[in-house]
This record gives C-alpha cells, structure tokens and sequence, in this order.
C-alpha cells in the first residue's frame, strides 16, 4: 500500500519486460458517457454566437472583466468536452471529443453550479457531453466557503471530476497518472474558452475533497473532483441554500459492473486529498534540483506575428496526429510553440506555478525551460529523440516529429513544499500544457501527440534527471505526412 505520492510514482513506474499479461477485459468495458437515469435534459444552444479568438491573443490577453452567459457556457462546454468525431467501434461507435484522453477512455465529467439567471434556474446540473444538455440534480447553491474554495456566491463553479475506472480499466494502477494528465487538457480547454468570452475567472485545485465530492452526490470511492473553476456571473437574487440530490445520485458514478479499484489507485489517491501545505511555493526552474548551475540564456526573440487561426476552430479539429514527414519545423513555429508554453498557469506567486517544469528535445540536446521567463538550459548535448521514441514503449513514429516536450516534476520537493496534492498539481499543469501544444499545432497547420507511458528509469537516464525528479508527460509535434482537407466529425484518431 502506498502512502506518499513519490511512492507511488515510483511503484507504478514501467519497466522493459514488465508490461506482459495486461490484456483488457472487453465484457466488462466502462461506459464512457455519464446520464442520470429518466431525468430530464435540459438542452443548451449549438448555435451561440462565437468571438473571434486566437490561441496566442487569449493566451496574452489580461485579466477578462465580463461575466458568464448561457450562451456562452454552452460553447466552453463543447469546445472543452464535446463531440467532434465518431468512427466504427467493435459493435458501435466511438466518439472522439474536443479534449484529448489517454487511450480514448474520456474519464472526465463536468458539473456546474448556476447562480440563476438566462432561463436556467438556479442549482447544480450536470453537464451531457452526449446530448449536449444540463441535467438538474439538486436546487439552490453552496456557498463556496462550504466547500473549502474562495471567492462569493453567485459565481459560475465548474467542477471536473473523473470516474476512476474508465482509466483503470486499462492503465490498472498507473491510472491516477492519467487521470489527471486528463483533467489538465479538461481545465485548459474550459479556461482558454472562458478567456475567449473574456470571462473573469479562476482555477482552482485546493478545496475540501470530501465536501465537493459530497455536494456533488457522486461515490468518492468511484468518482472524485480534481479541479474547480469559477467564473464571475451576473448578480444573482436570492440565493438558496442547496436542495437534496437525487435518490441513489451516487449508484451513477458506477463505470460498469464490475468496477473494483486497484489497492494502491484508490490509496494514493486519498493521500494525494489533503489539503495543500500552506505559505511556500515551487522555485523557479532556475534555482531546482535540475535547474541549478546550468548555463541559462535568455531564448532568441520571438515571433513578432502569431498565426491568425481561429481558436475555436482549432478545437473542434483537434486530434492526435502522429504521421509525420520527418521535415523540420517551419521557421518560427518553433518560437510559437515556445511562446504558448510560456503563458503562466496560474497568478504571479502562485505556489503551484512551477510544480509541473517543461523541457523539450531538439537537435542537438535536451533543454529545461523557464516558461514564464523566456530562458532556457541545456541539461544535456546529443540526439535523443529517436532513445526517447524507444523509452515510449518503442512507439518508433516518435523518431518523425520535429519537435518533442517533456514535462517533468521533482516529486520528492513537491511533497516536502505544497504536501502529496503537489503531485496532482504538477500532473494537472503538464495536462494543461499539453492541451495547449495540441492547439497550436493544429493552428499552424502542424500534428500532435501526447505520450504518457514510456520506460521510467530509461527516461530520466537519457534526460540526465536527477533522483526523484520524474518524467510525467511528452507532447510530440511534427510536419504531417500528407496535408488533406480537415473534417469535424469525420474520421477517428
């Protein structure tokens, strides 16, 4: 049984020759998408007028001061979580999604706490990816000091949480790794369309585990929150304390019949649940274990002009693209690239801003970054792009992209500073991240794919890491093989 975050992370690291007889289990597949038995749907608009928004402008833009219509809600509901494309699958279909998961199992659910207003009455809904529609579960709103979050009623919450077993199911107890890589790319395509709207809003990932979990009425044994947005809201009249959920809301956590947990999932995950270690903070990349005494130089300026595609456009075509040409990055993108790492995650002085460091390979070595500041280190001189694609489990289209990001966490310091929950910050931050490289590589034109299971020991031996600091994600980006015309709900990959 685990009981630390770095414990974890070391037991279910993989090792060559050691992945055999992980075969799924087809008659006992998890659902993907979560309903509410016969309760009513409550359908949300596909038809809301967008603003025109680029990647780089909402990633550069200052803090928003609007407020969040319903309107609005729907088109950050659908260009963060909803359906893009379908392909044949086994007896049915499968249905891809505008935010990327591990192996296509889409542990991510979404519910939103409406303070009233826009024809939606006030209180709790979960949010149907599948119908694209709000289901009420109980009236009235939480006030967020109830459940351990900042801020003042009448705010718009978000509340991500993911069904544990649709990962494990097939990742078994490296699972929790996913699972909130997942909930990064979930946060990040919500943020950046809040900040589209200009919406004033936050993230947040410090709150009280058991009180979420609870308001929600979802099973904290099945499914858990991971992270909480608000967003500012019109005034609301008149709120009301929270009405009861629906009888058994708790039974619909349940992912198939037989959906029992590995042991050390469900350990470290309540580890991971305390609360963050308050008044310290994550140094910066500079002054971190593998940060320290390297030569840091401030990056070549970057490009003057960003690509004028539409971010919403963007998201809808995204998938995971991995035919690639071998050609090099055109000039620029790889500043481009650089630049929408660079945006920060979180406000100046957050304590959890530089829990997730970021990296990337390209001829001739292995840089570490300082996104926030534009500089970077060589950690290590050589090609190691085509090691790298045998670490990821010999996935050998690795050795066609032009670029590939790692990113990484000193798990040891992450617990000494923030506390275990440190762990699931830097794993959300890399999730988000890579969300973020996903779209701009669709925006100019290129592929990307992320990679999440690779040889651990190898990795941090290629990457010159020093004890205890991790690999937790790698984000390959390339020219693709052969440029064809880009179809929303077309296709699968």
């Amino acid at each position: 049984m685990v009981s630390s975050a770095t414990e974890y992370h070391s037991a279910v690291s993989y090792g060559r020759g050691r992945l055999s007889g992980l075969g799924l289990d087809w008659g006992n597949e998890p659902s993907t998408f979560k309903t509410y038995g016969d309760l009513p749907l409550r359908p949300l608009t596909r038809d809301a007028r967008l603003p025109a928004a680029t990647l780089w402008g909402t990633l550069g833009r200052s803090r928003a001061s609007r407020t969040l219509n319903l309107d609005a809600l729907s088109s950050v509901l659908f260009h963060a979580a909803g359906l893009t494309r379908s392909c044949p699958h086994r007896d049915g279909m499968m249905f891809y999604r505008a935010c990327p998961s591990a192996g296509a199992l889409y542990p991510c659910e979404i519910y939103v706490q409406w303070p009233g207003g826009d024809g939606l009455g006030q209180g709790l809904y979960h949010f149907s990816v599948a119908g694209h529609g709000l289901t009420l579960l109980r009236p009235g709103n939480a006030s967020p000091a109830s459940l351990g979050l900042p801020g003042e009623s009448g705010e718009a919450l978000i509340f991500v949480t993911t069904i544990f077993f649709r990962s494990a199911w097939k990742y078994r107890t490296r699972a929790y790794r996913y699972l909130n890589l997942d909930t990064g790319h979930m946060v990040e395509g919500l943020a950046l369309g809040l900040a589209a709207f200009e919406v004033d809003a936050s993230m947040e990932m410090d709150f009280d585990d058991q009180a979420v979990n609870g308001y929600l009425g979802v099973d904290p044994a099945r499914e858990g929150c991971l992270a909480v947005l608000r967003a500012a809201c019109h005034d609301a009249d008149g709120l009301a304390e929270p009405g009861p959920l629906p009888a058994g809301a708790a039974a619909w956590s349940r992912a198939s019949a037989a959906d029992a947990l590995p042991a050390q999932l469900a350990a470290v995950h309540g580890v991971c649940s305390a609360r963050f270690q308050a008044g310290a903070a994550m140094p910066r990349p500079e002054a971190s274990r593998l940060g320290q005494g390297l030569n840091w130089q401030d990056l070549p300026p970057l490009p003057a002009t960003a690509p004028a595609t539409d971010m919403f456009r963007a998201m809808s075509l995204r998938r995971s693209r991995r035919a690639y040409s071998q050609d090099r990055l055109p000039d620029g993108a790889l500043g481009q690239l650089i630049e929408v790492l660079g945006a920060p995650l979180h406000p100046a002085g957050h304590p959890c801003e530089n829990a997730c460091l970021a990296g990337f390979l390209a001829l001739p070595g292995f840089f570490l970054l300082n996104r926030t500041a534009l500089r970077a280190a060589e950690v290590r001189d050589g090609n190691m792009g085509p090691a790298m694609a045998g670490i990821c489990l010999d996935q050998l289209w690795m050795r066609d992209a032009a670029l590939q990001v790692v990113f990484l966490a000193d798990i040891p310091a992450l617990e000494e500073t923030l506390g275990p929950r440190g762990y699931r910050a830097a794993l959300i931050g890399a999730g988000r991240l890579g969300h973020r490289l996903y779209l701009a590589a669709e925006s100019l034109g290129l592929g990307a794919c992320g990679v999440g299971a690779f040889y651990d020991a190898e990795a941090a031996d290629v990457l010159g890491l020093p004890s205890g600091v991790g690999l937790l994600y790698a984000v390959t980006v390339g020219v693709p093989r052969r440029a064809g015309p880009r179809k929303s709900l077309a296709g699968c990959g």
